[in-house]
């Protein structure tokens, strides 16, 4: 019955691929209508948050929406991913432009992310505003002259900006080449609204989620609810995770190459592979031997098999559980109560509001330590 439902020339391998086409298309929806109520200033950018969330019918769901959305990309993409490396689609020369566009679209994704926490202008998102020149800092050369860039440069309008214009266009740019050109032969509506029905039970979780786990938005004058939670999966752990470095390794020159240039030169290495490995395919089949041969046909008897099936889904699940459970070793101990569990009325510092020496890192020279900047986060009771 699902095969009479799926899209048109997909097969099923694709499904994950499908589902995280659907999320960016709803994560879009979603931002759409926050931009509407959202004022990108440094006084009111969280009220109109909160407003969103207590005042507009809806704001509170359709910003919980926006805040998993995010969750199940990643995992839809992770899977997508794993699932592709595993059929060595980057030795398919006709899918080349797909594998190079599909790898690029994991940058402006993270950078969608990184400049999502920011907006809110919460005490969260003011501490990934210092931390972001700090990161580029560590460059060597560029380094000073990049942090010193973002520092001078650094408000919110220009963070909401990139957010919502300049990262969306490269990534539906990407999208565009990724998958579109050939949907738009077969109708793009047509296929959303039919994979729209085989992910289904996604779609009925990410309803749940958003209605469930809300993200607290008041503001009392004691102690505030939890943002977050124990153990519940937030946006900022993509991030985080780039970030360990700076914690463990203090100010090893070794870095910037674990927490930049390597997860750089990977990325780049991995989308052109396609390109490279030309030439290395050809050789390969050129000298096939009759040991290979038969190989060939035994893995051809077995690829439609059920057994293949099951031995693929049961590695694709191991490999995506390894690296969710790292991102979750790194990450899961964030402070349950997040940042404003201290910044908060009782202390003097309303949410929302710009810090007395915000931009003035001579007063704050703290700021500069990469080190306590990241115990701060995680251990704030203990590092102040």
């Amino acid at each position: 019955m699902l095969n009479d439902v799926k899209p048109e020339n997909a097969n099923w391998r694709h499904y994950f691929g499908g589902l995280a086409f659907l999320m960016i298309i709803l994560q879009l929806l979603t931002g759409l209508f926050l931009i509407f109520f959202y004022e990108p200033t440094l006084t009111d950018a969280y009220k109109t948050v909160q407003r969103i969330s207590n005042q507009i019918y809806g704001g509170g769901l359709i910003r919980n929406l926006h805040r998993w959305v995010p969750a199940l990309l990643f995992i839809a993409i992770l899977v997508h991913t794993i699932r592709c490396f595993l059929r060595m689609d980057f030795v398919n020369q006709q899918k080349r432009v797909l594998w190079l566009t599909g790898v690029l679209l994991l940058l402006p994704i993270l950078f969608l992310i990184i400049t999502g926490l920011i907006i809110p202008w919460e005490w969260k998102g003011y501490w990934f505003l210092e931390m972001i020149p700090n990161y580029f800092g560590t460059l060597p050369v560029i380094g000073d002259s990049l942090k010193l860039f973002f520092l001078d440069s650094y408000t919110v309008p220009r963070y909401y900006v990139l957010h919502i214009l300049i990262f969306p266009m490269i990534t539906f740019i990407l999208v565009d080449y990724h998958m579109l050109t050939k949907l738009r032969k077969r109708g793009i509506f047509r296929y959303l609204l039919k994979h729209a029905i085989v992910v289904l039970p996604f779609l009925i979780l990410l309803a749940y989620l958003a209605i469930t786990i809300q993200i607290p938005s008041a503001d009392p004058e004691e102690v505030p609810l939890p943002l977050d939670g124990a153990n519940i999966i937030v946006p900022e752990w993509y991030f985080l995770i780039i970030l360990l470095p700076f914690m463990y390794l203090k100010n090893s020159p070794l870095i910037p190459f674990i927490s930049i240039i390597g997860p750089l030169v990977v990325l780049f290495v991995v989308a052109f592979m396609p390109y490279y490995l030309k030439g290395r395919e050809v050789k390969e089949e050129d000298s096939t031997t009759e040991i290979q041969q038969q190989a060939i046909g035994w893995r051809k008897l077995i690829m439609g098999s059920i057994v293949k099936k099951v031995a693929t889904g049961i590695v694709v699940t191991l490999i995506t559980f390894c690296i969710v459970g790292l991102i979750y070793l790194g990450s899961y101990n964030s402070p349950t109560f997040g940042c404003n569990s201290c910044h908060n009325l009782s202390k003097g510092e309303r949410l929302g509001a710009p810090p007395q020496f915000f931009n003035d890192r001579s007063k704050l020279p703290l700021l500069n330590d990469n080190e306590w900047m990241m115990k701060h986060w995680y251990y704030p009771n203990e590092v102040w």
